[in-house]
């Protein structure tokens, strides 16, 4: 005991006289202080969170270690005459020894409490929404604009993007390392990636809410757009959800497909088990992956959704913050958001502007009498292209189509199509009315809306 008291305890004692060792308990102490300071601010302060929830955990870590290398170093390099004070051995009646145990106790207990504390608050941290979005503002900040404009605002990122289990939680931070040294070396994507491969299963993420089973029945849809006189234009359709819902997601059903490209617009084949029974679709094509249908390959941007500029300048027509009466406005809002900009502040400078400058050129007459409506108008069209442009992530209006149906992309008919056959030339059908029954396609006063009180 004396030998091993001489040669690990008591240099405990003289922990403080190598600089690594004050450098350690230095940052031990100042990770503690700050920590304390910032303990009232919110997760949603941006880099004041990431300071406070993961550099100084890192710092109080980083000190932990380095106390003992330094008491380490130091005892190798000191003379065996500088030993020659310290008492032989240690006796617990000695007060100083009395002291020092206390002390380490003490000091021990401390820095578990803070250490799972930092430890628990780091890990909670970055499992907020505010931190993926935010830490990596240029790169993650369109999907996180999106994000909280969405239905799905409400839903942590780590619910859908990591999965359940000790499993996905490792595979996603290793992910996210990689990531992080992709960011640092400017090497990331532009615009950003939705990898089919790397998509977590609906069954993992959004039947965790929403029920495969439930009969939604059918449901009206209905869009609206407005002409160069400023006349409404509806189409409206009887869609059956229920029954689109259980032919692709019902029971004893399962499809696999094989895709030509990674945004899954060209499939190459369809495996289709129903029953007992099996068929195969194809064209021959070259598969780039294969993934077994669910939702999220037809509702492929639940949480994410960007729109393209027919459908942001429609909808804002139809809600009313966009005239609808003056001639030929959706013709000229749609050549001022279109237009290439080459940064976001470049469009906030030029796009009032160009909305005016179509008017002065092509309906000098309009621009008289409606020149506050179409100011207030530019102003609205600017926070359009806001919320789905961003040139530096070279992101653009249709850069994410919508799967769902077959308006942004070819979504329905990728499968649904001639191209696609059984070896006796079967193809799945393309009969409009076995998912929705039309009820009007951009007509004038629409008399099915109105007889569904519409």
């Amino acid at each position: 005991m004396g030998a091993f008291t001489r040669r690990w305890v008591l240099p405990v004692l003289y922990l403080t006289d190598n600089w690594i060792s004050r450098i350690g308990l230095w940052l031990v102490m100042s990770s503690i202080v700050l920590w304390i300071f910032l303990t009232g601010a919110s997760e949603a302060s941006g880099y004041l969170g990431i300071l406070q929830f993961v550099a100084l955990p890192v710092l109080f870590f980083a000190g932990l270690i380095l106390v003992p290398i330094g008491i380490s170093l130091q005892r190798r390099r000191e003379a065996p005459d500088h030993h020659l004070h310290l008492p032989e051995r240690i006796e617990l009646a000695n007060p100083k020894i009395q002291r020092l145990l206390i002390f380490l106790a003490i000091a021990t207990g401390f820095n578990l409490v803070v250490g799972g504390a930092l430890t628990y608050r780091t890990v909670h941290y970055m499992e907020t929404t505010n931190f993926c979005g935010t830490a990596c503002h240029q790169v993650m900040g369109p999907e996180y604009a999106a994000h909280l404009g969405g239905a799905h605002a409400q839903v942590r990122c780590v619910d859908c993007h990591v999965g359940t289990g000790t499993g996905a939680m490792i595979q996603a931070k290793l992910n996210g390392t990689r990531q992080l040294y992709l960011l640092l070396t400017n090497q990331h994507s532009r615009p950003i990636p939705s990898p089919p491969h790397a998509l977590k299963t609906s069954a993992e993420t959004c039947e965790n809410c929403h029920n495969r089973n439930h009969d939604f029945g059918e449901k009206l849809w209905r869009q609206s757009k407005f002409d160069d006189a400023g006349e409404r234009l509806d189409t409206a359709l009887m869609m059956k959800v229920g029954r689109i819902h259980g032919a692709h997601m019902g029971g004893g059903t399962r499809i696999v497909y094989q895709a030509a490209d990674q945004q899954r617009k060209t499939m190459v084949g369809v495996r289709v088990e129903k029953g007992g029974q099996t068929e195969q679709y194809s064209n021959g094509g070259t598969a780039v992956f294969e993934r077994e249908m669910d939702c999220l390959d037809c509702h492929n941007r639940p949480a994410h959704a960007f729109e393209t500029a027919e459908r942001a300048v429609d909808r804002q027509m139809t809600a009313g913050a966009l005239p609808q009466k003056i001639p030929q406005f959706r013709k000229a809002a749609l050549a001022a958001i279109s237009k290439a900009y080459p940064s976001r502040e470049v469009a906030a400078q030029q796009i009032p502007g160009e909305l005016l400058a179509y008017y002065k050129k092509n309906a000098p007459e309009a621009m008289v009498l409606h020149k506050a409506d179409l100011e207030r108008a530019g102003a609205q069209l600017l926070a359009l292209y806001q919320l789905n442009v961003y040139p530096e992530m070279k992101l653009t209006w249709g850069n994410y189509p919508l799967h769902k149906g077959h308006t942004d992309s070819p979504g329905c008919f990728r499968c649904h199509s001639e191209d696609l056959k059984t070896k006796s030339g079967k193809t799945m059908t393309q009969d409009c009315e076995s998912c929705h029954k039309v009820l009007g396609v951009e007509e004038k006063n629409l008399a099915a809306l109105k007889e569904l009180g519409g």
